[in-house]
């Protein structure tokens, strides 16, 4: 999988959609382990985020969204992987949210 820049609507954010109708967990969960000061976010079908303040998440719709964050990371595979081989991450953060709840992406917590 190669993954590029991308829009750069927010700093250090991976942002997928169709996240879990497409099971691309993996996909995000690479993506992080690759760029492990970012954080990623798989936004679910009928699902959003309303940013305020350049780091306040808020969530709207019916779905789910996952952050994915990398910050703790202490090994991955990444280096050693040859194309279509797993990957292995040690100490990967997830978070699950729904409608109403909040998170700060530069606290790297709810709120």
């Amino acid at each position: 999988m190669k993954i590029t820049t991308g829009l750069a609507l927010i700093k250090d954010v991976i942002i997928d959609s169709h996240f879990d109708k497409r099971s691309r967990f993996g996909r995000l969960a690479q993506a992080v382990a690759s760029n492990p000061s970012c954080i990623g976010i798989g936004l679910g079908e009928d699902t959003g985020v309303l940013i305020s303040d350049g780091n306040h998440l808020e969530i709207i719709g019916s779905g789910l969204v996952i952050i994915v964050d990398g910050h703790n990371i202490r090994h991955n595979n990444i280096a050693d992987l040859q194309e279509g081989s797993p990957i292995s991450i040690e100490n990967l953060v997830v978070h699950v949210l729904t409608k109403g709840n909040a998170y700060d992406l530069k606290a790297r917590k709810f709120f």
